[in-house]
């Protein structure tokens, strides 16, 4: 099967109602659990790529771009905004869009590129990443990536199962962190912490404050002056959970080599699809059959040509008269 390689400068537009965010409209400090947001960006070419693409700067083709590899991740930076009009653009944006992530998940395993299998669009001319999402609902694959251009790659069946898994678990382990950390303990914990950072003076006031510094400390901002400070408010107050959250590591977005779950753990996983693509492909293709034989079984050959009935052997003679012979008589009997 021949499915279109994913070249750099493709783009990935989100689908709106499939890319749910949770959300903070200033002034109201209060959460929306999901708000549809819009987001775009192109798989690998300036800030995006930068930390988390697996771009082969030596393998272009005829349709031009350099082909990218299997994991291969938009990462941090990808633009976002809410689709709620008229509500004010969401404060967590300054959260949301340095800790993003939009990977490709599919990698034709027979064909490995310095960076790893080549990513291939697993709708022939669509694929379809696993994006972003916050605690209120799981990461789904909303990034559409039009992948036209000349250039096709051989897929397996067991590339296509191993992709389609590797997608389910980054988006469950991707999932169980989201809400591991929007639990209201852990969450307290982290806002008791950045209380305490601030100063005496903000954590007297808790949330608000840095809102209100801000849009009353600098003259002539007005609503503006509301929103910069309302999202400097949530950056600060979510900065000690979003470096925790960094160094645990993440299967989407940027993580450190060294982090558990963005480094070790996320190899394992790798290696892991790697080993089930294998899999897959012995099965339907076991190197123990003959998948195209020369000829077929004794069984099923075709009838050869049709063969001509015996002649008798010439007679001896006096066995059988010739005709006219006087010894012969009328019944048949030979007479001596």
């Amino acid at each position: 099967m021949q499915f279109n390689v994913l070249k750099h400068y493709h783009p990935m537009i989100a689908i709106p109602w499939f890319e749910m965010h949770q959300a903070v409209f200033p002034p109201v400090m209060a959460p929306v659990p999901k708000v549809p947001h819009v987001a775009a960006a192109v798989l690998c070419w300036g800030p995006w790529g930068a930390l988390t693409g697996k771009r082969n700067d030596n393998e272009v083709s005829a349709s031009g771009g350099m082909m990218m590899s299997q994991g291969t991740d938009i990462g941090p930076l990808i633009p976002h905004y809410n689709l709620t009009p008229p509500a004010p653009p969401n404060s967590l944006l300054v959260v949301i869009i340095p800790t993003s992530g939009s990977k490709s998940h599919f990698g034709a395993h027979g064909h490995v590129a310095p960076e790893g299998p080549v990513a291939f669009a697993c709708a022939k001319v669509l694929n379809f990443n696993l994006n972003c999402a916050g605690p209120a609902s799981p990461p789904l694959p909303s990034g559409v990536v039009p992948a036209f251009n000349t250039h096709t790659v051989g897929v397996t069946v067991g590339d296509l199962v191993a992709g389609a898994l590797h997608m389910f678990v980054d988006a469950a382990i991707q999932f169980g962190l989201n809400r591991l950390f929007s639990w209201s303990r852990i969450s307290n914990l982290f806002e008791h912490v950045a209380q305490r950072a601030l100063g005496p003076g903000l954590r007297a006031l808790g949330y608000g404050s840095v809102q209100a510094l801000i849009q009353y400390g600098i003259p002539g901002l007005g609503r503006l002056g509301r929103y910069v400070g309302s999202a400097a408010e949530e950056f600060l107050f979510n900065l000690p959970g979003s470096l925790v959250a960094v160094g645990i590591g993440s299967p989407l977005g940027y993580s450190p080599g060294w982090s558990p779950v963005g480094g070790w753990f996320g190899g394992k996983v790798d290696a892991g699809h790697s080993a089930v693509q294998q899999a897959v492909d012995n099965y339907f293709n076991s190197p123990a059959v003959e998948q195209h034989p020369s000829q077929g079984p004794a069984s099923a050959q075709p009838p050869g040509p049709a063969q001509a009935p015996l002649k008798p052997s010439p007679s001896e003679p006096g066995d059988y008269p010739t005709p006219g012979d006087p010894t012969m008589p009328d019944d048949g009997t030979r007479t001596a």
